[in-house]
């Protein structure tokens, strides 16, 4: 704090000027010599004296200044000076008018003072004509007696622990249109000795019917349907099942229903066309079926009834005769956005004295439908036999074979030479060949297990092991110094659909630090071309990562050369079945001819598969094809053999020095 400020100062000396005059009086009248000549001085000297004791100098701000006509400049706050109590009105105001527009009821309980605010949706949701007393008895003669002695223990409890708490009450006397109970909870404001000051609570209607229906829906009901789903099918289909075990006269039939070509639905109008599709075909087979039969969708594409009330001497006429209500009823056509579309759907049939447990069931019409697919007869109806049951329980333990064995890593890479006869038999790369080395059977070949693995999705899962395999042992032979060695590993159609394929790719490369030139993947012909704008896109951004494309099997698929030409490949890979007699049939020859031609033309690199006898090679050789796959030169060998190959045909014989070392 500052001892003296301006005025005071200034009065100061204007009194030392007073003192200052009266110490020269005496010399005045003796110079003078006269009284009267001291009079000026004596009117000054007061006048001097009445300033510095009793004159208040003029303010500005909180500065002092002497004259009016003279402004001391000041910094002046030109921000209006805010009135906290009006705002925190306003804050209380508007938080009154959050609180009552709400769907919830609130209240507070200040523990000093016992008393409680409730808000007007409190009110509202018990059925109080007028805003409710601040205390809790107000609330209390609206709950039954019993909830509110339990909910006043628990509140107390709450106020002891500080923890959170919430307690179902029940209405004494419900109001229509209101809810029958409702619940009420808290949590407890502590000051900072940690005792509670305050008590701040919701209260909500609390229906347990309507949440039990919710959970229930959530539970067992299919989404985008509204039919129940695959959970609830299969606990009823149990109890049906159980059932039958007990009573053997019991009699119910399962129908799977696969709508055909539904992808190509989605793909030629929309996704949300074909969820419209699914909910139409899921209410016509509700209008279908009776009323203790049960339908749930159990698939993308697939529903499943359990038929009931089947009667008549001749069961399994009975049970036909309902199915081809709903295969009938499917097929009318669906009106939808301006678009009329006729929808086909398979179906398989199950009778449960001809299977008797739940998983025999499934896998048996499931593989139904896999057959009626495989032979063309889409829109079919077919009923489980004893020799489908059989090959179906056959395919559910394959499946399952390849489940575990994905898992404990079971499959095996093989290594088949692709070798350069334009310079000396010189080895260039190598296909990965999966095997299954069976715990149980052995080695198990590709042509029983691709096939399911392809059909059950198991391929993505499959196929991700075997790309890092390939690439582990790839990055190994490239540390060795076969530095130009590449390996073509297969990619399946699900596979490379994938949104995240190129993502994954780019994850095993860094993940096993190889150089992607060692890499080259292998799709089909009809992968390639079927959607050609989404597979150029991704070909594009494989390529420009450095890893090469090659087109499987070409001339077995769909093939357009207009496609090709735009697309990024980089090898083309004559299928084997046009490379078995090329030299002792024309058409075969003519057919290898054109191949060789077009990769020439496009200036791509062709692979010549399943070379087996010297008159092959020949042929190839003399059409100016130079890289051959097949046994004529090597079967499919183990990382080791494969190693001790390269020692013989790396670079036409020139083995790097590390690599020799290692094989030594």
């Amino acid at each position: 704090m500052k001892l003296f400020d301006e005025h005071k100062i200034l009065r100061f000396a204007l009194l030392f000027a007073c003192f200052m005059f009266a110490a020269f009086v005496p010399d005045i009248l003796h110079f003078s010599g006269h009284v009267m000549a001291f009079v000026p001085y004596f009117v000054a000297i007061i006048f001097i004296a009445y300033l510095s004791l009793f004159y208040s100098f003029p303010t500005v701000g909180n500065r002092k200044k002497m004259r009016n006509d003279v402004e001391i400049p000041t910094k002046v706050d030109t921000e209006p000076v805010r009135d906290f109590q009006k705002d925190l009105h306003e804050q209380s105001e508007l938080h009154q008018m959050m609180i009552d527009v709400s769907h919830e009821g609130f209240w507070t309980f200040n523990v000093s003072t016992g008393k409680v605010y409730w808000s007007n949706r409190v009110a509202e949701l018990i059925g109080a004509k007028e805003l409710l007393e601040d205390s809790f008895s107000a609330l209390e003669s609206y709950v039954m007696e019993s909830d509110w002695v339990a909910f006043r223990e628990k509140f107390m409890k709450a106020l002891e622990t500080g923890e959170d708490f919430s307690e179902v009450l029940r209405l004494s006397s419900p109001m229509k249109g209101k809810p029958e109970e409702i619940m009420i909870a808290g949590r407890l404001q502590m000051n900072s000795e940690n005792r509670p000051i305050r008590v701040i609570g919701s209260i909500t209607a609390s229906d347990t019917s309507a949440i039990a229906r919710e959970k229930y829906y959530y539970a067992y009901q299919d989404a985008l349907t509204g039919v129940y789903n695959r959970k609830f099918f299969l606990e009823k289909l149990k109890v049906d099942v159980d059932m039958a075990a007990q009573k053997p006269g019991y009699t119910f039939g399962v129908a799977l229903l696969d709508i055909d070509s539904f992808g190509a639905i989605n793909a030629s109008y929309s996704i949300n066309f074909g969820d419209n599709v699914l909910r139409v075909v899921a209410e016509r087979i509700k209008a279908t079926c009776g009323k203790n039969d049960v339908l749930a969708r159990i698939g993308p594409d697939v529903f499943a009834v359990i038929l009931h009330d089947i009667q008549g001497s001749e069961v399994r006429e009975d049970l036909l005769a309902k199915v081809k209500q709903i295969h009938t009823k499917i097929k009318a056509p669906i009106q939808l956005d301006g678009s009329e579309l006729f929808v086909s759907a398979s179906m398989a049939v199950v009778l449960n004295s001809d299977v008797d447990c739940v998983e025999d069931i499934l896998a048996s019409a499931n593989a139904v439908l896999r057959n009626l697919k495989k032979s063309g007869q889409h829109g079919g109806i077919q009923f489980v036999t004893g020799g489908i049951r059989e090959k179906a329980m056959k395919l559910y333990k394959l499946e399952y074979e390849i489940r575990r064995a994905i898992q404990a890593q079971e499959f095996v890479l093989m290594y088949q030479p692709i070798i350069d006869i334009a310079s000396g038999d010189r080895i260039v790369g190598f296909e990965a060949l999966v095997r299954w080395n069976n715990s149980e059977h052995g080695i198990v070949s590709p042509a029983e297990f691709i096939p399911l693995a392809e059909e059950t999705g198991l391929i993505v899962p499959m196929g991700a092991l075997i790309l890092k395999m390939a690439c582990i042992q790839t990055k190994k032979w490239v540390d060795l110094g076969f530095k130009d060695i590449r390996v073509a590993v297969n990619f399946s159609a699900k596979q490379f659909a994938m949104e995240s394929m190129v993502d994954d790719v780019k994850r095993v490369l860094a993940e096993t630090n190889l150089n992607p030139r060692n890499l080259k993947l292998e799709i089909t012909e009809y992968t390639a071309t079927c959607e050609v704008e989404k597979a150029a896109d991704i070909m594009r951004k494989l390529s420009c990562m450095g890893v090469q494309i090659s087109i499987d099997d070409f001339g077995t698929g769909y093939s357009s050369l207009s496609y090709l030409k735009h697309l990024p490949v980089h090898t083309l890979k004559m299928d084997k079945s046009f490379v078995d007699h090329v030299a002792d049939d024309e058409e075969d020859a003519a057919f290898a001819k054109m191949v060789i031609g077009i990769a020439k033309s496009l200036n791509l690199e062709l692979i010549a598969e399943g070379v087996e006898t010297e008159e092959q090679l020949e042929f190839l050789r003399s059409e100016g094809c130079r890289n051959i796959q097949g046994f004529y030169f090597s079967v499919p060998l183990s990382p080791e053999d494969a190693l001790k190959y390269m020692e013989a045909h790396y670079a036409g014989g020139a083995v790097p020095a590390g690599a020799a070392a290692q094989i030594a």
